[in-house]
């Protein structure tokens, strides 16, 4: 199957228009058209129902999406694989906070330690795809707070971190009823298990972002408070920018951790072993 004919496939997927996906691969909208056809005649289904007005994809269209992401991605991390260029390449997934705030420094050590391995992180995965991809064989390792029970992935203990509540406002109180307010902000795509054992299930909060960073300067503006997690918080407490919020009833917060998964069969191939290296880990069998 040609590469181009899943990538004209996949970009109309995204798109829902065909000529919206002919300019975003700089080619002919018949050329997109002749290569969904192609694909279409190969498998030997319809994978769109088109009119003058929409696109949207058949059963068969939407059964055959994962299919196709998947194998796209598979090509292009061969051709990372075979490349001259550099003797490794890593390939990690996980929330882009977790890079930014506990594994920067590390990177940047890494990367002037290690001059020939290419790293590509990929940082807007989210917990499913993550797990897929690592199980497709696309990344070497994914960073998690719940690590897969799955046989075939090993998972290893990183590290863990408090939660804190926080605010720009000093010697802020909050109660329960607070936070179905406009002025209580929400970091993360979900509640974690502890959030509605004190919350109850009834809360949507006014504000909700999947990017710490976001949340945290939104933080920093004033007239909010949110969770982050003490590493974040701490440089802004030093300097008094952000401070801990006290509440009238008790919330029991477990700590977060961080866990590095990767197929088990890959424990002692090179890349995972690189990888691990860059998080910090040794295994037991290294020198």
């Amino acid at each position: 199957m040609e590469i181009e004919k899943l990538e004209a496939f996949l970009s109309v997927c995204q798109t829902l228009n065909f000529t919206k996906a002919s300019k975003h691969l700089h080619v002919s909208q018949s050329a997109i058209t002749a290569r969904i056809k192609a694909l279409e005649s190969t498998l030997d289904t319809r994978l769109f129902f088109r009119d003058k007005r929409t696109v949207r994809l058949t059963e068969a269209g939407i059964t055959f999406l994962p299919f196709a992401e998947r194998m796209f991605r598979l090509f292009n991390e061969s051709k990372l694989s075979m490349s001259q260029q550099f003797d490794h390449h890593i390939v990690l997934g996980g929330h882009g906070a977790g890079w930014q705030h506990y594994f920067f420094n590390q990177i940047v050590a890494f990367r002037k330690s290690h001059p020939k391995v290419a790293i590509k992180i990929n940082s807007y995965l989210d917990d499913y795809k993550n797990v897929t991809q690592l199980l497709d064989g696309t990344i070497h390792i994914a960073l998690r707070h719940d690590p897969p029970n799955h046989p075939k992935v090993s998972n290893i203990f990183l590290f863990e971190d408090e939660v804190i509540l926080v605010s720009a406002e000093k010697g802020l109180v909050v109660s329960q009823t607070d936070f179905f307010t406009d002025k209580y902000c929400h970091v993360g795509n979900r509640f974690p298990d502890w959030f509605p054992k004190v919350f109850g299930h009834g809360l949507t909060p006014a504000l909700e972002l999947d990017d710490s960073t976001i949340i945290t300067n939104m933080l920093l503006q004033g007239g909010l408070f949110g969770f982050l997690t003490k590493s974040l918080a701490s440089p802004f407490i030093k300097e008094e920018k952000l401070f801990i919020v006290q509440s009238d009833f008790q919330i029991d917060i477990p700590n977060i951790q961080v866990f590095a998964s990767f197929l088990t069969e890959k424990k002692s191939h090179i890349n995972v072993r690189l990888g691990l290296n860059m998080l910090g880990v040794k295994l037991k069998n290294e020198d």
